[in-house]
């Protein structure tokens, strides 16, 4: 049974309670990412809410990313600024590197890669006040940090099927799906479709269906489907790929308190890029007018936000410090831009025949979950220092502000529905041989934001591609080349798990030129858990005046 993968038409349905309605006498479900993909659901939030200190300073991603209490690098002003106030010096930093991907499920007909140059972390720390018993000093600090990587692709091939084609969903959609509702009129697809108002997003498939010739009105307010014979087989695969990432923008300051106690606080502001394309394929066996027809969609994610960080660490001895630190929801703004095009082949043709939709552009508000981090630290003069780290993080605390208050109680219930707190750890260590030359290992574990099994424990399948749980394995050497220099070297091996989504999907009574039928499905199967293996190497150069 699969009762919680339907974000887009729950959340519409729950918004639509007072108001005129094709939904009113609902008798179907409808989802999936060919069908909703343009739609904004509670996944839009989670993505663009994750922190992997993965992708910072080489010194910070080989020991794990377990920084909160062992401060002293630029990448403190992202973890716990209160580790700044550390720094005895002026501090000027960049860091790059090179990433890696290869995806992979059981139906990949060729695995996916995706190789990236990437920019970590660039910033410094400016010394600021020092007092004249030098018992309190405080220090300024600027930096970007990138905190997320959207850069991912695959390509699916599912089994050949016999009915159950997204035209057959597309059908019903211009049909009306069901009996309560008399469908598209063939005017309204004619007249300017994509500025129409009365035609959801979710449909722009169907219209381009028609447009490309694929369905003929009956004359009887229904449309028939004149390329597809019922015994046609057909086989489905979907090619996507992803760019973009999650880069921060931090000003900060930490004080110091005679080298025992540190507090710190940042502002930090994000930027949030993130380009998919979707191109789903049917190729056709007996169906005499239709050899093949693709589906494409582009959705581009561009958005701004803002938190407050606020951070402590203590060292009630010389050897050991004790940091803690809290992450403020980001306030955010997100513009999802999306437009699809449709794609035929017939037999006779040389070349396809292509439909194009409008592109069109909303703007969503809400509130990524808070976080609270914990840290233990344990130095040997400069010669070893070992570090743990523990992170909760509220993904069911999510918060959608746009719109009505029925749409907002309506995502509040479906984050509370699917969503839990995770808890994070990361472990890392630094030995120095010799003065010049550091040794560095990391382990950094992030749980899954998904509750992913429903209440009758099954699985649950999504309308989205992302990344749920990850583990991760870091090491790194560090030099001093001069007095005031450090080069710092890292490799990071990631294992993501990628959640389990359908293609799409119908169930539920259908409207069609020869009458209503009380029950159809309409389905390709659905895509199983994937793995997302990315290998990173980073490179930090340093200068300490």
């Amino acid at each position: 049974m699969k009762t919680i993968r339907r974000f887009a038409i729950t959340l519409a349905l729950a918004a639509a309670a007072a108001l005129p309605s094709r939904a009113q006498n609902n008798t179907y479900t409808q989802g999936g990412i060919l069908l909703a993909s343009g739609s904004f659901t509670p996944l839009d939030m989670m993505r663009n809410a994750r922190n992997d200190y993965s992708f910072t300073t080489a010194r910070v991603s080989a020991m794990g990313g377990a920084f909160t209490a062992l401060g002293g690098d630029l990448a403190s002003l992202d973890i716990n600024p209160a580790g700044i106030g550390m720094s005895q010096h002026f501090v000027l930093g960049l860091s790059a590197g090179m990433t890696f991907s290869r995806g992979n499920n059981e139906l990949a007909s060729r695995t996916a890669t995706s190789s990236r140059f990437t920019f970590n972390n660039a910033g410094m720390i400016l010394p600021w006040v020092r007092s004249n018993n030098g018992r309190v000093c405080f220090n300024v600090g600027f930096s970007y940090n990138r905190t997320d990587d959207f850069n991912f692709g695959g390509n699916i091939r599912l089994p050949q099927v016999q009915g159950g084609s997204l035209l057959n969903v597309f059908q019903l959609q211009l049909n009306g799906l069901y009996s309560g509702w008399k469908g598209i009129s063939e005017q309204a697809l004619k007249d300017d479709p994509f500025n129409n108002t009365d035609i959801f997003i979710d449909e722009w498939g169907a219209v381009l269906g028609y447009q490309s010739g694929l369905f003929q009105a009956t004359g009887d307010g229904t449309y028939a489907l004149n390329a597809l014979p019922s015994n046609a087989t057909f086989t489905p695969s979907l090619n996507y790929q992803s760019t973009g990432s999650v880069g921060e923008y931090n000003i900060a300051g930490g004080f110091n308190f005679s080298n025992v106690v540190y507090f710190g606080f940042d502002l930090g502001f994000q930027s949030i890029a993130q380009n998919m394309w979707l191109s789903y394929t049917e190729e056709y066996t007996g169906a005499p007018s239709l050899n093949r027809m693709s589906y494409s969609q582009r959705i581009r994610a561009n958005g701004t936000s803002f938190n407050i960080k606020l951070g402590a660490i203590i060292r009630p001895i010389p050897s050991l410090r004790i940091g803690i630190a809290y992450h403020s929801p980001n306030f955010t703004s997100l513009y999802k831009d999306y437009m699809a095009s449709m794609e035929t082949l017939r037999p006779g043709q040389s070349t396809t025949s292509v439909f194009n939709t409008l592109q069109t552009t909303y703007l969503y508000e809400y509130q990524t979950p808070s976080r609270l981090l914990l840290g233990a630290a344990y130095t040997l003069g400069s010669r070893v220092a070992l570090s743990f780290d523990y992170e909760r993080v509220w993904y069911n605390g999510m918060r959608y502000t746009s719109e009505s208050y029925a749409v907002q109680e309506s995502f509040r219930s479906e984050i509370r529905s699917l969503y839990r707190a995770a808890n994070n750890f990361r472990v890392g260590v630094e030995v120095k041989p010799i003065p010049s030359i550091a040794l560095r290992a990391g382990y950094a574990y992030y749980d899954s934001p998904i509750k992913e099994r429903d209440e009758e424990g099954n699985p649950v399948i999504f309308n989205d591609i992302f990344t749920t749980s990850s583990h991760h394995v870091s090491a790194g050497v560090g030099f001093w080349l001069g007095p005031a220099t450090t080069l710092d070297l890292t490799y990071v091996y990631s294992r993501y798990r990628v959640a389990p989504f359908g293609l799409y999907y119908y169930e539920g009574a259908a409207r069609l030129p020869e009458g209503t039928v009380n029950q159809v499905t309409f389905t390709p199967g659905d895509v199983p858990a994937g793995v997302l293996n990315r290998h990173s190497a980073i490179l930090t150069l340093s200068f300490l005046f």
